[in-house]
């Protein structure tokens, strides 16, 4: 294969991000019925504007299209297709974990449906006598309802909440309890589209959460022993589950005081007092009070009552009153954290930024966090609203020829090549070994509290991308680069400052030189070999090999919303026309497009 089309490093990533590719498709508001297009097969029934169009939007509120999924998106609107979604089942993931495991745990225990969440049937120490299999189990279970199940969008928005809430096995004894792991995520999959309070009270109460963040088995001061609550769940509730570190407007923009300086949107003195509150909390059947090894893992904890801190209290300058009951008091707090006014735009980014755009505009936030307080009904906190809302706002349906609004993650810019061509694992179950340290990335298994990557994360674009710079452009569309004011005198000269000093990219924090030779290594065994840890169904594309026009329009359509640039197009057929065998040129194009940087960016 020809080492011009090979796409390495962050680098040309990047550049496609920044918008130095032209995007060569258009779209519509909505997304129409198919008209007639090619007149073979499910895939070529596709008409490509409404094709790409629903693309982008499979790619925003799913983890990619198929075609079947493509041919039944463009056939609705966007609202039709989020309504529809929203109705869907939950796909639930504690069930099956328990299922894959030795069998030690009862398949159907506490599944957190909203309606047995508080069944506290017994299991032996909730702990299965093979904890690497219950670990094993949970990825496998995360990685088979990304790939197949009906409620993507359900799936999508948790795996986004699963990186704000974040809990993560690196934190022991978390790795030995996949199953209480997979009981907290289902805690996502239930309040996805449910009141993000109610979601703050069960990850609160979760078992997993209070390992994580130590609340669980948190005591009450002892001054005789100079012993204090912990504040570390105190702390990051706030910090990062609520209201940020800093006063926001609706928009998201942080409040100056006169001299410019960031308002603090908490005081220690409010670390301090809330630690208070979260004192007493336990896991269910615990042997001894703060044990991480004897309890339950798969129901939300009890309080202690001698643990508990039932002194007066002040947050945010509001009383709490000595005497209160534990739970009521808990509940006035969480109540004054949901009821800041920084929660709906802060909240609201965060959700654009993994759906939709890395860069959300003031005015996009603003809109969202509007919602968030009031979803029309006088309803503060209503995630479904505020997830249609972020689907359907003029900035999330903009052109495929305007600029890339994100990198994908890297999991999920896998994810989406598996389920484009049907993956079906060659093992019993959907396996990829070494997934957190081939992606940098995996369900619950950040390396902090601070999620994969940084919101606010800027790409150091002058070190990242110079090398590479001139032989991209180079290959690239010399109108639009003279367009853009971009020389080809290897700088970055012709990036408009401002560009290189706000625009953030936080995906590119883990897209790191050698865990993208790992992702290419494993795209080229999964594409090109029979090695790999799936099969894909490429009966479709196969039957348009030997028309490679058509054949790339398909691919494009399937894997690039649509948006394949001309040169990368033209490069493509003059590689694959000294192709003779169809299976093998469809396989090299198909490796060219996923391992590129057109490839690399959300449409």
């Amino acid at each position: 294969m020809s080492k011009s089309l090979f796409v390495n490093g962050i680098s040309c990533a990047l550049l496609a991000y920044l918008n130095l590719t032209p995007a060569i498709a258009s779209s519509t508001t909505t997304i129409a019925s198919a008209a007639d297009g090619y007149n073979t097969s499910l895939a070529m029934k596709m008409s490509p504007l409404a094709t790409n169009a629903a693309a982008k939007l499979l790619y925003q509120g799913s983890f990619g299209p198929t075609p079947e999924t493509l041919l039944n998106a463009q056939q609705v609107t966007r609202q039709q297709w989020i309504a529809t979604q929203m109705q869907l089942a939950p796909s639930w993931h504690y069930p099956l974990t328990t299922q894959y495991c030795d069998g030690s745990i009862t398949p159907t225990t506490n599944i957190v449906d909203g309606s047995d969440s508080a069944n506290t049937s017994k299991v032996e120490n909730n702990k299965s006598s093979n904890p690497r299999a219950c670990l094993k189990a949970q990825e496998s279970v995360w990685l088979e309802h990304a790939i197949t199940a009906k409620d993507q969008l359900r799936q999508r928005v948790a795996f986004a909440l699963s990186q704000i809430l974040v809990v993560s096995s690196k934190e022991p004894p978390l790795a030995k309890y996949g199953d209480g792991l997979a009981w907290y995520y289902d805690l996502l999959v239930k309040h996805s589209f449910g009141n993000y309070r109610d979601l703050l009270q069960d990850v609160t109460l979760s078992p997993a959460m209070g390992v994580y963040l130590s609340m669980q088995g948190n005591r009450k001061a002892n001054l005789n022993k100079n012993t204090f609550p912990d504040e570390n769940y105190a702390r990051e509730v706030m910090q990062l589950f609520s209201i940020g570190l800093y006063q926001l407007d609706i928009s998201g923009q942080a409040i100056l005081d006169k001299q410019g300086n960031k308002l603090p949107s908490y005081q220690q003195a409010d670390v301090e007092n809330l630690a208070r509150v979260f004192t007493g909390w336990d896991l269910v059947e615990n042997k001894r009070y703060g044990n991480r090894r004897t309890g339950r893992y798969d129901t939300f904890m009890e309080l202690s009552p001698k643990q508990h801190d039932y002194n007066e209290k002040h947050l945010f300058g509001q009383l709490i009153k000595a005497g209160m009951k534990a739970d009521k008091e808990l509940s006035a707090s969480l109540d004054l954290l949901f009821h800041h006014p920084n929660v709906g735009p802060f909240i609201s980014r965060q959700l654009i930024q993994r759906l939709v755009s890395s860069n959300p505009s003031p005015e996009y936030i603003k809109r969202i966090a509007t919602v968030f307080n009031d979803n029309g009904a006088g309803v503060r906190g209503d995630l479904g609203a505020v997830v249609q809302a972020i689907l359907l706002d003029v900035d999330a349906q903009t052109p495929l020829t305007s600029p890339a609004s994100k990198l994908k993650e890297p999991l999920l810019n896998y994810i989406g090549f598996l389920r484009a061509f049907s993956a079906t694992p060659k093992s019993e179950h959907y396996q990829l070994r070494q997934l957190s340290s081939t992606f940098g990335q995996g369900a619950m298994r950040a390396d902090s509290v601070f999620n994969f990557y940084q919101p606010d994360f800027e790409a150091n674009y002058q070190a990242d991308i110079q090398d590479d710079f001139q032989g991209y452009v180079q290959g690239s569309d010399q109108d639009h680069v003279q367009e853009r004011g971009l020389t080809n005198d290897d700088s970055l000269s012709g990036i408009p400052a401002n560009q290189q000093m706000t625009t953030v990219s936080p995906e590119s924090q883990i897209m790191v030189d050698p865990l993208i030779i790992k992702q290419l290594s494993l795209m080229f065994k999964q594409t090109m070999s029979n090695k790999a840890s799936f099969d894909l169904d490429l009966a479709e594309p196969l039957g348009l090999a030997g028309n490679s026009v058509d054949m790339l329009a398909y691919l494009d359509q399937l894997l690039l919303a649509g948006k394949m640039t001309p040169v990368f197009k033209a490069q493509l057929l003059s590689h694959l026309s000294d192709i003779k065998d169809p299976k093998r040129q469809l396989k090299e194009a198909i490796y060219l497009i996923v391992s590129s940087a057109d490839y690399a960016v959300q449409p």
